[in-house]
C-alpha cells in the first residue's frame, strides 16, 4: 500500500535534523574538551611554523628582527587564553561548584586578565615598530 509522505518537518528537510545533531553534540563537554586539544594543537603548529619563518629570516639576512618574535608571543598569550576559556566552560558546565573549583576560577580568572595586558602590550609593541621601524646602520670597516 501507498502511505503519504510524513509532514512532519523533522522527517522533510534533512538539514534540519543535522543542525539538531551539531546543536546536540556541541552542547556536550566532550566535544569541548576535542574542540579544546584540536585547537591547542593548530595554534602551537602555527607557532613552531611562526618560529621557523622567524629563524629563517634571521639567518638569511644576518639581522635579528623582533616584530616575528613578538607575533609568536602574541599566538602564544592568546592560545594561552582560549584554551582557559574553553577549560573554564567545561568547569562551569559541570554546575556543582566546590572550593577547589572556585579557587581554581579565581586563578584563572587572574592568569586571564594578566594575559589580556601582555596582549595590549604586544600589540602595542608590534605597532610601535611598524610605526618606527629601525633603521640598519651600515658598519665600514
Amino acid at each position: 500500500m501507498f502511505s503519504p509522505p510524513c509532514s512532519c518537518l523533522r522527517h522533510s528537510q534533512p538539514w534540519v535534523n543535522a543542525g539538531r545533531l551539531l546543536w546536540e553534540a556541541l552542547s556536550h563537554a566532550a566535544i569541548a574538551a576535542q574542540t579544546l586539544r584540536v585547537l591547542d594543537e593548530l595554534l602551537v603548529a602555527l607557532m613552531l611554523v611562526e618560529i621557523l619563518h622567524t629563524v629563517r629570516i634571521s639567518i638569511r639576512s644576518h639581522v635579528l628582527v623582533t616584530e616575528p618574535f613578538l607575533v609568536i608571543g602574541l599566538i602564544a598569550s592568546i592560545r594561552r587564553m582560549l584554551v582557559i576559556s574553553l577549560e573554564l566552560a567545561t568547569l562551569t558546565k559541570q554546575g556543582a561548584w566546590s572550593t577547589e573549583g572556585a579557587s581554581l576560577f579565581r586563578a584563572s580568572m587572574i592568569e586571564l586578565g594578566l594575559l589580556g595586558l601582555l596582549v595590549l602590550a604586544l600589540v602595542f609593541s608590534i605597532t610601535l615598530l611598524r610605526r618606527y621601524p629601525i633603521v640598519a646602520k651600515e658598519v665600514k670597516d
